[in-house]
């Protein structure tokens, strides 16, 4: 009894912290299909209809298959003001990583890249290509 009790005073507490971050969390979503595979964080999404949502200062990559929690900083550099929303994938080889997502606004959210990532687009640099898909 004491098990199912706990069980639900944090069940309850889980959902008293996580539902205002969810109703906040709507007005900065936004929809956006990717015709290749990806990899956010470490993990590889596969092509398709995704929802990111770039509250906070985490950014979550929403897909109907699957999802990933990316850590996520304000862009420096300010994108042209469109009123459409982009994502921007950084492409060497065959592999994407996504490393962009810029609102309609043009305010932008850089992905953070571990420091082994970091050294890997230093190597790579010069057989680098930006791929820019532009939101729904």
């Amino acid at each position: 009894m004491a098990k199912r009790m706990l069980s639900l005073i944090v069940a309850a507490a889980a959902l008293a912290v996580f539902t205002p971050l969810y109703i906040t969390a709507s007005a900065a979503e936004m929809n956006c299909r990717v015709p290749f595979s990806f990899i956010v964080n470490g993990k590889t999404l596969p092509a398709g209809a995704y929802v990111i949502d770039t509250s906070g200062g985490a950014m979550l990559v929403r897909g109907a298959q699957s999802s990933a929690y990316v850590m996520a900083t304000a862009a420096l550099k300010p994108a042209a003001r469109s009123g459409r929303g982009s994502v921007v994938f950084l492409k060497t080889g065959d592999r994407y990583h996504l490393i962009e997502v810029w609102g309609g606004d043009g305010r932008g959210r850089e992905v953070h890249l571990s420091p082994r990532q970091q050294e890997e687009r230093i190597r790579a640099a010069a057989t680098t290509e930006r791929i820019v898909i532009v939101a729904n």
